[in-house]
Parts: C-alpha cells; structure tokens; sequence
C-alpha cells in the first residue's frame, strides 16, 4: 500500500512540475522578445540595402534565435539561426526578400528557446515601389557644440546612398574654419555653403557640384558686403532652384547660448533679421520687400520648387534697448550685462519666442505682401523650417512650443502646399524631429532624430499620395560612433564615391592663419608661431600675419621682434587692433611717448575701444601725469567693469595725485574682480599704503598681511605693515615684520628697526 501511495505522489509531483514550467511558458512566450527595430508596418525603399533586425530577450537562458520571413503568408526565408539579438540579412537574403513580389506585407519572426521556455515575436513591414533614387548629403559633429567649435577639424561632410553596403563617402574634412547650413539647386548641380573664409562669418561658397568640387576664392562671395562689412552670419541661407538667386538673414541677431547637456547642448535662435537677396548674375544685393520689415525678425528663408515664392519664419523682434546686441551674439563689454540678463530670460524660459511660417511672392527679387500660411502660424507654438516637396503639393515644418533648432519636442507637420489643416507625422520620436529634406521625386523624406540616444541620427519616411507617412527608416550606416548626423540634404544626382570638395581658398594666407590661431586655441604656442611664420615669408603683403606673429613674441617678452612686426602691420593696413597692440609694446620697453601717439590713433578709429582708453591712462601714469591719464582709465572700467588692470592703474593715478579715498575704491574694485595672481599683491599693499594715508591703520596692516600671503619674499609689505604696526603702538608685532623686511634687503627697515631698538 505504502509503494501505491509513493507512486501516486510521484505523479502529483511530475503533473504540478508541468503546470509550473506551463505557466512560465505562457508568460514568457508573450513578454521575453521584444523587437526594437524595425519598427512595425515601418516601409523600406526598393533601392535600400537591408536593415538590420534588433530585439531584446527578457530570458537570460535563450542562446540562439530562428529567424523567418514571410510574404503575404508565404515563407520566403527560414531556418536561419543567429546566436545574438542581431540579425541582417545578407545581400543575397535580401534580395530575395525585394524579388519576391509587389505589394507584399512582410513580417519576419523571430523565435527564442531557453531552458523549458519558448518564446517569439515578429514585426510587419513592407517595400515601396518608390526609389529615393538621390544622394544624401550631411554633416558628422562631436558633441557638444562648443567641443565641435574648438575641434572644427573633427567636423566632416559625407555624400551617402541608401543602396550602397557602405558608409557615406566623406566629402569634405580637416576644416580649421566652420562650415554650416547648406543647399542645392534643384538639378542638384549647384551646391552652396556657409563657410568661414577670411575670418568672415558671413562668407558663402557657391560652386559646381562635380567629382572634384572647389571652394575657391572666386567662388565665396560675402554677405558682410550687403552690410558695408558689419558683422553678419548670413543666417540659414538658401540658393534657388534654379541657382541664380541666394536668399539668406542679414541685419541678424541671435541668442547664441552654449548648455550644460551632451544632448541639447546649445540654445540658437535669432531675435533680429531681414531677408536680403543676392542676385548672382547682376552681382547685387537688394531687401526683399515685405520680408524687411525691422519690427520683426524673418528667418529660415525656403524656395517654392518653381522659384516664384519664399516661404519663411516671422516673429517680433528685439532690439538694442532689451537684448544689448547691435549685431551678431556678442555684445560689446559695456553691453555684456544688459545681454546676459536677457540671454537668462530665454535659457531660463521666462520669456518665449514663437515663430509663424509666411509665403510671400519672389517677384524676381522685388518681393510683395507676406501672408501667413494657414495651419502654420497663429496657434501658439512655434512653427519653423519650411520645406514644399518637388512636386508642390505638400508643405512640410517643424512644430515647438517655442523657438527653434534643437528643440525636444520639435515634432514634423504637414499640410498641403497652400495652407490647411496640419497633421503631426507618424514617423516622429519622442525626441527631437527636424532638418527635413524632401527627395526629387516627393516620395520620401529624410529627418534627424535623437531616437536612439543624444546623437543625431537620419531617419527615412515614405509619404503617400494623401500625405500620409510610415513609420521611420533608420539609416544606420550614416551614423558614426560618438558623432550627431544632422543637416541631411537629398541631392538630385547619382552617387559618385569620388567626389570631393577641396576648400581651396584655404590655401592661401588665412588658412595659415586661421590654423595658427587653431593651435593657439589649443595652448600649442610654437605650432601656432610656425604657421604665422609661415603666413608672413609666403604672404609678405598680409598685414594680420605680421601682427598675430607680432602678438606670439609680445607675448614672449621679445618686444623689439614684437615692434618689428608691428610695425610692418601697420604699414600694410591701419587697424585699431594694430595701433592698440604697438602701444602696449612702447609703453613696456618704456617708450610712453610714442606709445600715447599709437593708442590715441587708436581712439580715433573707435573710442569706445576698452584697451585703448585703458593702456592710454596706463601710459599717462607712468610719465606722471595722472590729472590726463584719470579720464581714460574712468572710461575703461565704465566700458568694463571686469577691467581688474585700469582698477588698479586707475588707484595708483588717484595715490599721486593724493585723492587717498578714490584710490582706496578703485583698488577695492580692482581685488574684487582680479582674477591675475600676480597682480593681488600690488593691490593690496596699494589699498594698505591709501589706507595708512587715510588714518586706517588696523585695515592697512591687514591688507599688508594679505599682500605678505601672496607674495611672502617681497621685502615691501613687511616694511609698510612694521610702519602700520607702529602707528598702532604694536612695537613687538612691528618689529618682527620690520626684521623679516631687512631680512629681505630692505635697507629702510633697518633704519627704521634701530629707532625701536633705542
């Protein structure tokens, strides 16, 4: 009976067992696979290579995975097993997949077994009739912006094709000036670029897109010239599709505010502009009227396919009196303060900008009345980049809460071509949409996205007959470790691995120089001499190379080499920078007459320049004549306030001329903003000997105190604190800092060390 019941039990047993490994069957077959990529029902272009499948497998104890694909039902590829949650079918798989038939609906199945368990998941998917049939161009940065503008070496542009296996072929590189926004005529013949040249910023290169594309100097022409060379950054420029016109913001201010975050590391919008166009073939700018209206700020300028209209950005703008700028991101110092507060009020988000999208008539440059796109303006967020597909049936934009460029929620919107009612794409992340580009035959779309983490990457999306979207097509092989992928650009041209752009207009003086200051950047000194070294034996006439060697020996305390080449500088061209620095040069190798001529010529090209004022009270000082040299010193630390150097020059001008009190503020300014630790001991001993003057003893021997810390083998505040002390009837304090002063070599000390004694 005993072994009956031993049976029984070993059933019972068995049976629960099976019921336990059941349910963790059940449960794990529903939620241990996940696919991550592609996304379903997600539509490739026919022209595409394979995508690569990824999942994740809540199960640790699955080893290997079976893999099958299906066509309407059919199984086109089975029995193929991967031992990592990887899987891209290979060229022949591929294609196997694509020749199968039209119109078919995919789904691949992906099968996990671990111990006892069993799982799988699939995923839907399906391939367009429709090639992309272009190239795509686009840019490859580091991260954040502000490491990409101290490495702009490290910036490249690549030309890629959705069909090839390989990467992008990398078209332009080892840039040491920025290159930025770029556009194509609509034959994809034409290319044009925003490039530094010449230390423009407003610089802008049009060429001939071939295999071997030149950026020469015949091809850059300036929007600096439509502003009688003021500052510009000519702001997201446009050529037209038929490349005789570029439409681009002038008259331009912008916030330009670098971020603490890898993944929205900058804050850029501009707050100021006009649209301005440039005639290529009459060589002439002119306004764009209706677009140049200075209460307003008009940007992201964007052709109609046939060139007749202008689409772009509208929003209030604000002027000196609020933002402090008069051109440009950077505010004057005696503006700085008024700029960083406002500056505040954006990155804060206390205050908002919103933008609206308008159209308005070409009219071969004469322009016309702006109107505002139905469905995208007037609704409270912020609408920007413009971008109508070839054909001109649809209107495609970015879409935020507020401002614009690297937004997090910037979602893509689309409404027909002339106004209506907008739809936010499918195809949009939760993180980030933007930098559209519509391909030549309005079929498909490419986007940059941070989907899969805070670098950018290019995303495909098939859009239908009805504007209708899919869900995206990562393009993995343009995305490069540690790099975002941004300003995706379809070009209507075959592919050509060949091609390469060479910015010659480079090769000449101002790359050289543009490459020293490079090496300056980067604190390499001698590499940054050679190469201005360089600029002046191949470029005898180049005044800058003169003077930035000029800077590089001044700064070595060669003054007489430093003179030579200022000189030199100043024989080839007359600039403020020029007279400013050879004075400073005079006023050290103590020629201060000459150097007040220099800086005086200095202040007649611009007198509210800070160095100038400051160095000119500097010089007047040094030959005593601190009743001329106090107004100019006054000036610059109105000009700026961070101006520790003038503080203290301005205190030593107020001690001669006995105004004790003056003096003893001006160095007080001076200590608090100084950041040069040479220079505290000075100060506080001058602050010490003004407060001595002024009867404040006790102050006074703490000042020398603090001067002793900072420089303790300088005889001179030990001698000033002994007389301090003194003054305090402290004769035992007075006489140890007197002993440790003629322990120094102060021959003072000791005489005033034998009056104690006696």
């Amino acid at each position: 009976m005993k072994k009956i019941y031993l049976i029984i039990a070993f059933f019972i047993t068995l049976i629960l067992v099976f019921l336990i490994l059941k349910v963790l069957f059940v449960n794990n077959q529903s939620n241990s696979v996940t696919i991550i990529y592609p996304f379903n029902m997600t539509v490739f272009p026919k022209d595409m290579v394979s995508p690569s499948f990824s999942w994740k497998d809540d199960n640790n104890t699955t080893k290997k995975w079976k893999i099958t694909v299906k066509a309407d039902g059919k199984s086109v590829i089975e029995g193929v097993v991967v031992s990592q949650k990887f899987w891209k079918p290979t060229v022949k798989e591929w294609n196997s997949i694509k020749t199968s038939g039209k119109d078919l609906n995919y789904s691949v199945t992906i099968q996990g077994k671990g111990i006892g368990i069993f799982s799988e998941a699939d995923v839907t998917f399906s391939i367009s009739d429709d090639p992309v049939d272009a190239s795509i161009f686009f840019r490859s940065v580091p991260l954040p912006f502000m490491f990409a503008r101290e490495n702009m070496k490290r910036i490249k542009w690549y030309l890629g094709d959705v069909a090839s296996e390989t990467k992008p072929n990398a078209v332009l590189q080892d840039m040491p000036v920025c290159a930025n926004c770029h556009s194509f005529s609509k034959d994809g013949k034409t290319i044009a670029m925003d490039v530094d040249a010449i230390d423009d910023k407003g610089a802008y290169a049009i060429s001939s897109f071939i295999e071997s594309t030149k950026f020469s100097s015949d091809s850059i022409m300036s929007w600096s010239s439509f502003q009688k060379g003021k500052f510009t950054y000519g702001l997201l420029s446009q050529i037209s599709p038929d490349s005789r016109y570029v439409v681009s913001t002038l008259h331009d201010c912008e916030i330009f505010a670098d971020r603490k975050d890898l993944e929205y590391s900058q804050l850029f919008f501009p707050f100021k502009g006009i649209l301005v166009i440039y005639d290529r073939k009459e060589k002439r700018y002119t306004e764009l009227s209706g677009a140049n209206d200075s209460m307003f700020v008009h940007s992201n300028p964007s052709w109609t396919p046939d060139g007749k209209n202008i689409l772009f950005t509208r929003a209030k703008a604000k002027h000196f009196n609020e933002s402090g700028i008069h051109n440009g991101s950077v505010a004057k110092p005696q503006d700085m303060a008024k700029y960083k507060k406002f500056e505040k009020t954006y990155m804060d988000r206390d205050s908002l900008i919103k933008f609206d999208i308008y159209t308005i008539p070409f009219n071969s440059g004469k322009g016309g009345q702006a109107i505002p796109v139905e469905g995208a303006s007037n609704n409270g967020l912020s609408n920007y980049f413009p971008r109508v597909s070839p054909d001109g049936k649809w209107l495609l934009f970015c879409q935020s809460q507020s401002f614009m460029l690297l937004q997090k929620d910037s979602k893509l919107v689309i409404i027909p071509q002339g106004g209506g009612k907008p739809r936010v794409l499918n195809c949009n992340s939760q993180n980030m949409n933007s930098w559209h580009s519509w391909s030549p035959n309005s079929k498909w779309l490419i986007f940059s996205s941070k989907t899969f983490g805070p670098y950018t990457q290019l995303f495909l999306t098939h859009i239908n007959e009805d504007g209708n979207d899919s869900p995206p097509v990562y393009l993995e092989n343009f995305s490069f470790p540690q790099y975002a992928a941004n300003i995706p650009e379809f070009v209507n041209s075959n592919y050509n691995r060949k091609l390469k752009i060479e910015p010659d207009f480079l090769a000449g003086d101002d790359f050289l120089i543009r490459n020293g200051e490079i090496h300056q950047n980067t604190a390499e000194d001698q590499a940054a001499f050679d190469d201005f070294d360089a600029a002046v034996r191949k470029f005898p006439k180049n005044s800058e190379a003169y003077y930035k060697r000029g800077r590089i020996f001044f700064q070595r305390n060669q003054f007489a080499q430093a003179l030579i080449d200022l000189n030199m500088a100043l024989e080839l061209g007359k600039n403020l920078n020029y007279f400013v620095t050879r004075g400073i040069i005079k006023i050290k190798m103590g020629d201060n007459q000459s150097a007040i001529k220099d800086l005086n010529d200095a202040l007649r090209i611009d007198s509210t320049d800070n160095n100038a004022n400051a160095y000119l009270g500097v010089a007047y000082t040094q030959i005593e004549k601190p009743e001329i040299a106090i107004p100019y010193l006054k000036k610059a630390v109105r000009l700026s306030k961070e101006d520790y150097y003038s503080h203290y020059y301005l205190g030593l001008a107020y001690f001669d001329k006995n105004n004790f009190q003056e003096a003893e503020l001006a160095f007080s300014s001076g200590i608090t903003c100084c950041t040069a630790r040479s220079l505290f001991p000075l100060m506080y001993e001058m602050r010490g000997n003004s407060r001595t003057k002024l009867g404040n003893f006790e102050d006074a021997v703490l000042d020398f105190t603090a001067a002793i810390s900072y420089s303790p083998n300088d005889p001179s505040p030990y001698y000033e604190k002994g007389k301090a002390l003194l003054e305090l009837r402290r004769d035992k304090e007075a006489a140890i800092s007197l002993t440790k002063a003629e322990q120094l070599g102060s021959k003072q000390a000791s005489s005033l060390l034998s009056t104690i004694n006696r």
